[in-house]
């Protein structure tokens, strides 16, 4: 009886220790987002984060961010890829903030996706930065 009860016991946690590694490996195989980061410190220190779609070999663009560790001054940053301006922030002082983009975007390998602040002189937009850019390593 003693010897059931182990066996019984010992199926138990070997069932227990299967099922968590089969979901675990069901977790390892979903597909996850790639991001790849770029930093300057010129004129404004800043930091672009880019989250490529699911797999390493997709260029497809998923998420875009900028985030601003330097004061700014006014004005706004603009988030753009290979076919032009995907998201324009609103216009203010920028420092310790996050301007992001959420969607998709079809992307291809060798595509630039930047970010560039744009200045407020108060009689137009000047650049503030130069573009930061993520190249896309898809295929």
């Amino acid at each position: 009886m003693k010897r059931m009860a182990a066996a019984m016991a010992a199926g138990i946690v070997l069932a227990g220790t299967a099922s968590a590694s089969a979901s675990a490996s069901a977790a390892a195989a979903a597909p996850q987002n790639r991001k790849v980061c770029q930093s300057t410190t010129l004129f404004i220190s800043h930091t672009l984060c880019v989250d490529f779609q699911n797999q390493l070999f997709d260029a497809d663009v998923v998420r875009m961010e900028v985030r601003a560790s330097t004061s700014t001054g006014m004005g706004h940053w603009e988030l753009f890829g290979p076919r032009g301006t995907i998201k324009n922030s609103l216009d203010g002082e920028w420092k310790d903030r996050t301007h992001d983009w959420s969607g998709y975007q079809d992307g291809a390998h060798g595509d630039l996706w930047c970010a560039v602040f744009w200045r407020n002189t108060g009689a137009g937009y000047i650049k503030g930065t130069q573009p930061l850019c993520v190249r896309a390593g898809g295929i």
